[in-house]
Parts: structure tokens; C-alpha cells; sequence
């Protein structure tokens, strides 16, 4: 295939910033790590990494563009694996899918057991991020599709379902009946994915001081659980994760979609569109 063993290394190495963890993670020595960066940059006579006492391995300005072509490359490999496989009747290869946090545990593990046990020779990679992170991942061709929320962008994009930002309130707060996230009663709990869709939809963010950002939104409904403030979340996590507890609205209104998109959704491998199958049928 178009991949060869050097470039493949490259990539372990772009994505982990270590010789010692990637010869780790492949089972070989620093030494062969090492090897294979320098023959390809022997080979395209370029120098692919810097050196950082902090940071370890930085991608120089031309490895940046090298991964990009690179991840292009594996895209394209795997594309042509699943098509071969598709041709005698098997579905496999590998499947790589990009979602936020709080979506993983309530649409993905939907369909993942479903999905596993008729294929089972896909390998499923799930990547876990914020919105933003969630769009350089599908950009830059390191995962097949997405799961995450509106705005899509340039990308095509289906629809999964409506969706809201809403509060959930500790057993302290009779009496109120919206939050109003300029003016907050209390400490708001955001988790990080919720906290970046409220940034797309309106022009002032929460009151510096008056909000708690955490990683997940199984943290922010712990969070508020123990009393310590109010959790501004969406509709369909709290029905999923916090079934049961009132959703009190949020001002302003924050609304958007929960869509799977790509950067062609025509041409998803087999393996993806199976999987894109699945999900789609559980919402309609």
C-alpha cells in the first residue's frame, strides 16, 4: 500500500511528540523509531521535527504540512482496504470516529455493541474532544466522521436532532424558574464541550468568577448533585445521563443540532457508513 513503514512512523510520532512512547506503543526499539524519521527525512531531504526540553518532538513547519499529506495517505489506505474487503463480501479494516465527550456514552455506546458484533473486523478508534477539537480532527482527514453539535461548517452534515442548553439546579433553588446565564443565581458548571457551543451562539460569555469549567458532563451533574452550583448542560445529556431531574430553560436561548458530519459523507469507507447506518437509525 501507499503507506510505508517509515511514514507510519512518522505519524506515531507526530501524534505522541516521543520516540520512547511510540517505540512503546509498536513494540520496537527507540533506535528503530529514531531510524525511520531520519531515513525519511533523509529520503525527502527535509528536517520533519525540532527538539523541545519541554515538549519533547515539535513538527517544523514543512512536517506540518508532511502530516497533513501523510494522514491523507492513510485515509486513502484504509479506503482502499475496506473497498477490496467490501468486494468479497467483508466488512473491515479500520474505523475511526471523532466525538464530544458527553456523546460517546449516550450515542456511540448505543450502536458500538450493535456495530461490533456484525463487524466484527473493524477495529473502532473513538476520539474524544471538544468541538473545536472535533473539527481540526475531521480537517485534517485523522478520522473517518464525527458525532458533535452545530455549527457543521463546510462540512456535510446529517442531522440527528434538536437540541438546547438548559440548567440543572440543586434541590436549593425553589422558586426559580430560568437561569439567566448573564446574571447567574450561582456558580454555573460547565463542562468544556457545553462551554464552547455557548461561545458559538452568544456574544458574552458568563461572568468571569461566576463559573467552574470541568472536563465532563458527568462531573458538572456530580457537581451539582453535591450543591456546590448550577449546571448548564444540554437537553439531550441530562435526559441521557440525568434522567428524571427537571431541565429548567437558560436565557438567552441557546439551541443547535446533534448531526454526524464529514467531509464527504458520499464517500465514507463501508465500515463507516455501516456504522453511520446504525446511528441514524436509532434517531428516526
Amino acid at each position: 500500500m501507499m503507506l510505508n513503514r517509515n511514514l507510519e512512523i512518522f505519524l506515531k510520532v507526530a501524534e505522541h511528540g516521543s520516540i520512547t512512547r511510540v517505540a512503546k506503543t509498536l513494540h520496537i526499539t527507540q533506535p528503530a523509531v529514531s531510524n525511520a524519521i531520519s531515513k525519511l527525512e533523509a529520503e525527502l531531504n527535509v528536517k520533519l521535527f525540532f527538539r523541545d526540553k519541554r515538549n519533547g518532538l515539535i513538527l517544523t513547519d514543512v512536517g506540518q504540512k508532511i502530516l497533513l499529506l501523510a494522514k491523507q495517505i492513510e485515509d486513502l489506505d484504509n479506503r482502499i482496504a475496506q473497498t477490496a474487503y467490501r468486494e468479497n463480501h467483508f466488512v473491515e479494516g479500520r474505523l475511526r470516529i471523532a466525538a464530544l465527550t458527553s456523546l460517546v456514552s449516550t450515542i456511540l455506546s448505543k450502536a458500538l455493541k450493535a456495530y461490533r458484533a456484525a463487524f466484527p473486523g473493524v477495529t473502532v478508534e473513538i476520539k474524544e474532544g471538544s468541538p473545536n477539537d472535533i473539527f481540526r480532527m475531521v480537517e485534517e482527514h485523522s478520522v473517518d466522521f464525527a458525532v458533535s453539535c452545530s455549527p457543521f461548517g463546510k462540512f456535510d452534515s446529517i442531522v440527528l436532532r434538536r437540541d438546547r442548553m438548559a440548567a440543572m439546579l440543586p434541590k436549593e433553588y425553589p422558586g426559580v424558574s430560568e437561569v439567566d446565564l448573564t446574571a447567574p443565581p450561582d456558580l454555573l458548571i460547565i463542562n468544556k464541550s457545553a462551554y464552547e457551543t455557548i461561545l458559538d451562539y452568544v456574544r458574552q460569555p458568563p461572568p468571569a468568577g461566576q463559573f467552574l469549567q470541568v472536563q465532563m458532563a458527568e462531573t458538572a451533574i456530580n457537581m451539582v448533585l453535591d450543591g456546590i452550583g448550577i449546571g448548564i448542560l444540554s437537553e439531550y445529556t441530562m435526559e441521557t445521563l440525568a434522567s428524571g431531574y427537571q431541565k429548567y430553560p437558560v436565557t438567552p436561548e441557546i439551541a443547535f443540532d446533534i448531526g454526524i458530519f464529514a467531509n464527504n459523507l458520499n464517500e465514507l469507507t463501508p465500515a463507516s457508513q455501516e456504522f453511520v447506518n446504525m446511528i441514524n437509525a436509532a434517531f428516526t
